[in-house]
């Protein structure tokens, strides 16, 4: 599946000798093509164990659960790994000429003299590996549906270590699926790696945040009597991640090979790496703050980063200083390859750099994007013809609002008797309301793109549709006015006209009314906002103005907004350096 202009991703890939990427099967305009899960495995033996690096959403995660134990009989093929079974359409044909009471006696008699003299039918045994054997199967139970295991043989490599990147559920929400299916197939319970949320107490305070705090993604897993992983402690099911911790893989055959020092270190270097494969954690927070990325020590030494660092595009996050020290922190580290929780892989160690320091400098841009929006609304610049007519970011002025757009905008909404049609003064600041403007212009805009996608679709998609003409958008306009008349009517509305909601900031910002993609945005440009204020260059305050969900402009309400004020500030030095000059001696 292809969404917009990103790269097509297999559903499976080996990337380098350690790695195998596993695609969540959850694309999606955040998720991109998939969240990206990953398989370490020593190359030595592809019945070794391995490491998996996060998960899948809830609403995909049979899919994702099933393409990866699919997987992993893959490999339990490469291992040459063998089991007797009865379920193949040959099998079925051979055994019906059968008398029925007999068929139980055959099977039995098979695979007796199977596990005496696993050689002893050479036409039924295929070489696929290195020292390929029959498995030791299951005894037949008197009944024929019913199958007795008497060992614990197993036909698949099992997962020994599940890291967690972070809480989103995206990466989290197929992980009870998970351990489930692996106990159904005779696998080891893994141990659950984590870094335990910081700001646990105020997820579980907010609503929206709540279904990835901890406490509930511990609720979401298998009671822990079930044996389907191997818990901290009785009260903890994850084992909490410490910045440098390594957490690592051996092949078993190559066991013997490891040594301790004397104070008990494990001298991994004794060990070839073709036959182990490790990460140590690092803390990199932003994103979220219990992000972590992983430094694999092996092979090409990637990173994975989850989603600090995505593989196109770029990424939200919460807190911008600890971004930031996060993205210089991975920048140190002169990645040869890095890993994305998101988007293709970063295959060399310049385009690595390269990619990471385009991060730093987004950010740059990205603030100075928000700095222009507030200026554009700032006293200084209302005034001016830009915000007379509505400029574009880009220059183009053909979305000037025309003479209909400006009368039909003072219309007050009908039944509104605390309106008076007379004041002209009211009407004038209604017209000259430049965020009133923008935000039709901008609508203008989304429609004008949205046609010329159309256009350009075949005429046997599903998603194209007949042109449509541009809407007049009066509904809006009228709520709109009713915004400007409530401002124009309270005094103490009056130097708010320059304060801009944050859900203009947004709309702004990505020229979007999506709004899953204004929500996620939302918290990135907050984090812009307060640094800019702790500068002393933006102040936020509240303002009414119309609760926008979606493309939808609904009633009035009191929000927070912010504006302009470093040319204040700019200009009160100014004065104040001007007095202290005028006050020194000639």
């Amino acid at each position: 599946m292809v969404i917009g202009n990103t790269e097509r991703l297999s559903d499976v890939v080996k990337l380098s000798a350690h790695v195998t990427r596993v695609l969540g099967q959850n694309p999606g305009m955040m998720t991109l093509q998939g969240t990206n899960s990953y398989l370490l495995q020593p190359p030595s033996n592809p019945h070794a164990p391995l490491i998996l690096i996060d998960t899948s959403s809830p609403h995909t995660s049979r899919q994702y659960v099933d393409l990866l134990m699919l997987h992993l009989h893959h490999l339990g093929l490469e291992s040459g790994v063998r089991e007797t079974h009865f379920e193949s359409e040959h099998a079925e044909r051979s055994l019906r000429h059968l008398p029925e009471d007999k068929v139980d006696e055959v099977k039995s008699s098979m695979v007796k003299q199977r596990q005496e003299d696993p050689r002893a039918d050479e036409l039924g045994l295929v070489e696929y590996g290195p020292g390929s054997r029959w498995a030791t199967p299951p005894l037949l139970s008197p009944k024929r549906s019913q199958a007795v295991a008497v060992n614990d043989s197993r036909k698949i490599p099992h997962i020994e270590h599940i890291i967690l990147t972070h809480r989103h559920l995206d990466h989290v929400g197929a992980l009870s699926t998970l351990l489930l299916e692996l106990k159904k197939n005779g696998c080891p319970p893994p141990k659950l790696w984590k870094f335990p949320s910081p700001d646990e107490a105020d997820l579980v305070a907010s609503e929206r945040e709540r279904p990835t705090c901890d406490a509930e993604l511990w609720k979401s897993l298998p009671p822990p009597q079930e044996g389907a992983f191997h818990p901290f402690s009785p009260l903890q099911p994850f084992h909490p991640i410490i910045p440098g911790l390594m957490i690592s893989i051996i092949d078993p055959n190559y066991k013997h090979l490891l040594r301790y020092g004397k104070d008990g270190k494990a001298k991994w270097n004794e060990v070839p790496e073709i036959a182990r494969v490790s990460v140590r954690c690092l803390r990199t927070p932003g994103h979220t703050n219990d992000s972590v990325s992983l430094v694999m020590m092996e092979g090409e030494k990637g990173v994975f980063t989850g989603d600090t660092v995505l593989g196109q595009g770029t990424t939200q996050f919460e807190d911008l200083q600890s971004y930031m020290t996060s993205l210089r922190t991975l920048l140190t580290l002169k990645p040869n390859v890095l890993y994305p929780a998101h988007g293709p892989h970063i295959p060399t160690a310049r385009q690595a750099r390269e990619h990471i320091e385009m991060y730093i400098s987004h950010r740059q841009e990205r603030e100075d994007q928000i700095v222009a929006i507030l200026k554009r609304f700032s006293s200084s610049a209302s005034m001016s013809e830009d915000m007379q007519y509505g400029s574009d970011d880009d220059g183009d002025d053909g979305d000037a609002v025309d003479e209909k757009d400006e009368k039909d905008s003072v219309i007050p909404p009908e039944g509104d008797s605390t309106i008076d049609e007379d004041d002209e003064k009211v009407k004038t600041k209604i017209v000259s309301s430049p965020l009133g403007r923008a935000l039709i212009r901008l609508k203008k805009d989304i429609h004008r793109r949205e046609e010329m996608e159309n256009e350009t679709r075949g005429p046997l998609m599903i998603d194209r549709h007949r042109p449509r003409p541009m809407p007049d958008f009066q509904d809006e306009k009228k709520a709109l006015s009713t915004a400007m008349v409530i401002m124009s009517l309270d005094d103490s509305e009056r130097v708010k006209e320059e304060v801009v909601p944050m859900s203009m900031i947004c709309r702004l910002l990505y020229k979007s009314e999506e709004e899953r993609l204004l929500f996620a945005a939302s918290k990135g440009i907050k984090s812009h906002l307060v640094k800019l204020e702790n500068e002393g260059k933006v102040r936020k305050d509240k303002v009414k103005w119309c609760k926008l969900v979606g493309n939808q402009v609904g009633g009035v309400e009191e929000m927070d907004g912010w504006r302009w004020i470093g040319d204040d500030i700019a200009k009160a030095e100014r004065k104040e350096d001007k007095h202290r000059d005028e006050l020194l001696p000639a």
